[in-house]
């Protein structure tokens, strides 16, 4: 039902400064990441806003995202004062995001209690859903599933 690993999501405290720092980086270790435009995006899950940017890999290569807290009072921020910068999440994408929500749940795995709209600032549309497999039933890690979607021109957007 999920698709190889989607993303790998890093928290950072300076979303610009990260972004010109991976760029550096991935020019020699991953050149195809560089190849299309970042673009810093902020978005909503559910309550919480966000700021993002996306280092879009080519073909069924996996996708980095950078994550930044909005502000003092976001629960990122609460989450980067106490593990500092690092990877946040593994993400794995589907087409069947209720089925596998439904079934991880049958099968007791800890997840989050709902599917989780997300959007763009500025815009209500939903253009993908998410939830949690919490980090107790995955041996620490916290990891994602998310709806199908694909970076265009810098930005997350579903494809629905």
């Amino acid at each position: 039902m999920a698709k190889a690993v989607a993303h790998i999501c890093i928290l950072v405290a300076d979303i610009d400064k990260a972004i010109e720092d991976y760029k550096q980086i991935f020019r020699t270790v991953s050149p195809g990441l560089v190849e299309r435009e970042v673009v810093k995006q902020e978005r909503w899950a559910g309550d919480e806003r966000y700021i993002t940017a996306f280092f879009e890999a080519p073909g069924d290569g996996v996708d980095i995202q950078l994550l930044q807290p909005p502000d003092t009072e976001s629960p990122l921020f609460k989450r980067l004062e106490k593990a500092g910068e690092g990877v946040h999440h593994i993400a794995f994408s589907s087409s069947h995001l209720d089925d596998s929500y439904r079934q991880l749940k049958a099968d007791g795995i800890a997840v989050n209690d709902h599917l989780v709209p997300e959007h763009p600032e500025g815009d209500l549309t939903t253009d993908v859903r998410h939830f949690w497999i919490l980090p107790r039933s995955a041996h620490g890690v916290l990891v994602e599933l998310i709806d199908d979607y694909r970076v265009e021109k810098g930005l997350l957007t579903g494809r629905r």
